[in-house]
């Protein structure tokens, strides 16, 4: 069933088969039911509940809250093209500057982050988290996603390099660092104290922690451009003497790197040094 909203902010519900739904403009609330179905929020500060089946969700702009449901569903912050993570599709970028809030719940969940100050909670069961932006910007704001649930036993950080080098302003901008085709995983990695990092292309940090991206850059060997490291934010140090989250940064020069994510669950070293090349995918 096709479902349009209007203009004016709108209470929208599905029907229990598989629904496309379009907000439209203003603030929508969007509760979709079951089956497997497409939601677009439109413009507007919007809520949408996709409820049962295997939905995709996209945020479009303003800043908007999607909850998945419990099952396999793929949610994404902007008005972006569907994909699979783990095949050869590639994403469409669009800029999509607000501030999103995206939730898996239960099962294999992709969300998939934009270029404003989005939230994403994987839920339960093993997640996607998919960044195509390594250095989002909203006028002169430098920006980072927040993932509030990395479980490294079976969550992956997805890097999207599709359109790198193609000069679009909205394009992702990683560079591929899989073992040979989108999909997989990292082809060099590290995990272990600072100085023993040489010029792997994801790098975490576990003997220390560091003030800045540019700084934990600086204090490994042999980093280049399109190198990932993980460190600890000391920026967020609490009084018990442990930092209270990770940071994702992306080399873009020699002893210089920038900040696109922050795990606020991994607040223990050990969460660290059980991350692994199998959390780290390029596509």
């Amino acid at each position: 069933m096709n479902i349009k909203g209007s203009d004016n902010g709108d209470f929208i519900w599905g029907s229990d088969k598989n629904d496309t739904i379009d907000g439209g403009k203003k603030n929508d609330w969007i509760d979709a039911g079951k089956g497997d179905d497409r939601l677009n929020a439109g413009d507007g500060h919007d809520r949408i509940m996709a409820g049962p089946g295997h939905d995709i969700a996209w945020g479009g702009d303003g800043s908007d809250a999607i909850h998945a449901g419990n099952d396999d569903d793929l949610l994404y912050s902007d008005a972006s093209s569907a994909f699979n993570p783990f095949e050869e599709r590639r994403v469409i970028p669009h800029s999509g500057e607000s501030d999103d809030w995206l939730h898996g719940d239960k099962g294999r969940d992709t969300l998939v982050a934009g270029d404003g100050a989005d939230v994403l909670t994987g839920g339960e069961d093993g997640d996607a988290f998919v960044f195509r932006f390594h250095d989002p910007m909203v006028g002169t704001t430098h920006w980072y996603t927040t993932v509030t649930d990395f479980d490294p036993k079976q969550d992956r950080f997805v890097m999207d390099a599709g359109d790198f080098g193609k000069g679009d302003l909205f394009g992702a901008n990683f560079i591929n660092h899989s073992k040979g085709f989108p999909g997989e995983f990292v082809d060099t990695f590290y995990n272990g104290a600072a100085e023993g990092a040489h010029g792997e292309h994801v790098v975490v940090i576990t003997d220390r922690g560091f003030t800045s991206s540019s700084a934990a850059a600086t204090a490994i060997h042999g980093e280049a451009r399109g190198d990932i490291i993980v460190y600890y934010d000391e920026k967020t140090l609490g009084q018990d003497g442990k930092t209270h989250g990770a940071t994702l940064a992306y080399v873009d020069s020699a002893n210089h790197a920038h900040a696109f994510a922050h795990v606020d669950n991994l607040h223990d070293m050990s969460d660290l040094t059980s991350l692994t090349a199998e959390n780290f995918g390029f596509i």
